[in-house]
This record gives C-alpha cells, structure tokens and sequence, in this order.
C-alpha cells in the first residue's frame, strides 16, 4: 500500500459518533436478550459486564475481522500501523480491541473493589501499623485523579494533532488514513486546535484551583490541630473567616456546614455558586444568615 493522507480530527470525530450509535444499538439488543433469558436480576447485576461483551462483539464483527465500523466506513478511513503504509496485524487490532472494551471496564471493578476494600481495612489496626498500606489509602483518591486528568491529556493531544482518539489506539499505534482525499478538509483541523488551546487552558486552572482548595484545607488542618494545642486560641479561631482570613462578620452558613463573612461568601457567590472550601454546589438562597451567633 502506498502511502496515503493521514485522517484529521474531523474524520476520526465522526467516526467514533457514529460507531456509539451502533454500539448503543447493539448494547440494548444484547441487554434485551440477557434479561429475555436471564432475568432482570441477573442483568441488573451484570449489565457492565454484558455492555462490555456487546461492544467486544461489534468490534470483533468488523475490526478484527478486517472490515470497516460503521463509523470509518462512514468517514471513508482505515486503520493502518505507524507508517501509514500497511494494515495493522490481527494480533495488534486483537489487543486494541480488548483494551478499548475490557480496560475501562477493569479499571472501574478494580476502583470499586478497592474502595470497597479499604473502607473495612481503614478502621482496623493492622491497617495503621502498616506503612505501606497508610501510605496507599493515603495516596489511592491522588491516583484516581491523576488516571482522569491522564485522559484530559490524551484528548487534548488528540485535538491538538489529530491523532490517537482512543487510548488504545495510542498504546497499539495504530492510525487513520483518509480514503478518498477530496472528501476531506485540511483546514477543519485549526479550529480543533483552537479547542484544543481551550480544553488546556481549563485543566490548568482547575488544576490550579484544586491546589488552592488544597492549600486552604491544609490551612484549616493546621489550625485544628493550634486550636486543640492552644486553647486560649479556640475563640478567635473559630470566628475567623477563610476567605478574608478576619474575624467573621455576620456569620452566614452554607449548606456544606461552613461559615463565611456574608459579604465574602455572597461576593463569592457572584462568580461561582459553590463552597470555597469543599466545593460542594448549591444556589445563593440556600445561603443561611446567622442571626446572635458569635
């Protein structure tokens, strides 16, 4: 095969929209079988499973067995290896299709499982004597995160060059190449990167604000511990207001349970209707003035 033109993110887009409407399709066909047969508890219990084995079928109907998806035949592209010049070996299509399916599925089982398991671990006291296992359960919401912000990343990559849509893609190296040059447009790719640009800009500053969030809680942990260490301290600490870091004025409270200055949160609430320092969600009305509370 000659070498042909790589396919923008216009291409590929397409695609994937129209391949989740198949698969959507096929999910409920599949569901409708397995609570036919099986019964609504079963499937209840097993849906994840059994939506995750409804897409391994579709993608092996047609990937593995080296036709088109809906979607790629609709955007006239084809999978190809690195060098845009051959098509990528079963074995290689086999392990695309078994992380794009099986993956996510794993690492939601394996969250819940660990969540699930160190909830009972957490109170026990082999648990604290333990280091490495404080350590963990210390760390394991960081690394949640650090997996989700890893998929921010990867889309803003893919925005940027256009290549790698999917994760698995990007670990198999396998690309697109446009069938039909004249169907394509080039110039489609600036805007998407001028999304791309967006898309950066707003995980830098929620990374920004979640270090600040971070910071603050830290702040308040601090204090706790000065409060508890300082008795005579407990008074003014406990009338300070985190935003102006003075002592509060007219006490208002949140629904999370915190207490501002009311001209601090409600000029807060302007901007941004959540807690500052949990970040919880809610409307100005449900912000609580506290009357004779000192």
């Amino acid at each position: 095969m000659s070498k042909h033109q790589a396919a923008g993110t216009a291409e590929i887009l397409r695609s994937a929209q129209k391949d989740e409407e198949s698969l959507r399709y096929m999910r409920h066909i599949i569901s409708d079988i397995t609570q036919r047969c099986l019964g609504i508890p079963f499937w209840m219990k097993w849906k994840d499973l059994s939506n995750t084995c409804s897409d391994f079928l579709f993608f092996s109907l047609t990937t593995l067995s080296g036709l088109q998806t809906l979607g790629e035949e609709y955007s006239n592209i084809i999978q190809v290896d690195k060098s845009l010049t051959s098509i990528p070996s079963k074995w290689i299509r086999l392990k695309d299709i078994i992380i794009k399916t099986f993956g996510h599925y794993f690492l939601l089982r394996y969250q819940t499982y660990l969540e699930n398991k160190l909830a009972i671990i957490t109170p026990s006291p082999s648990a604290d004597n333990d280091p490495i296992i404080a350590a963990f359960i210390a760390h394991l919401p960081t690394i949640f995160k650090a997996i989700a912000i890893m998929q921010r990343i990867h889309l803003i990559a893919f925005y940027f060059t256009g290549s790698y849509y999917d994760f698995s893609k990007r670990l198999t190296g396998i690309k697109y190449v446009v069938i039909r040059r004249w169907l394509t447009n080039p110039a489609y790719q600036t805007s998407y990167k001028f999304l791309a640009w967006i898309a950066a800009s707003q995980l830098c500053l929620s990374l920004v604000i979640s270090a600040y969030s971070a910071k603050i809680k830290n702040t308040a942990t601090c204090k706790d511990k000065e409060e508890k260490q300082n008795p005579s301290e407990v008074i003014s600490l406990r009338n300070q207001c985190f935003l102006c870091f003075d002592k509060r004025s007219s006490s208002t409270a949140t629904p999370c349970g915190h207490l501002f200055c009311w001209s601090c949160i409600t000029s807060w609430m302007q901007n941004k209707e959540e807690c500052p320092l949990c970040r919880e969600s809610f409307p100005p009305s449900k912000l609580v003035l506290l009357q004779n509370y000192y």
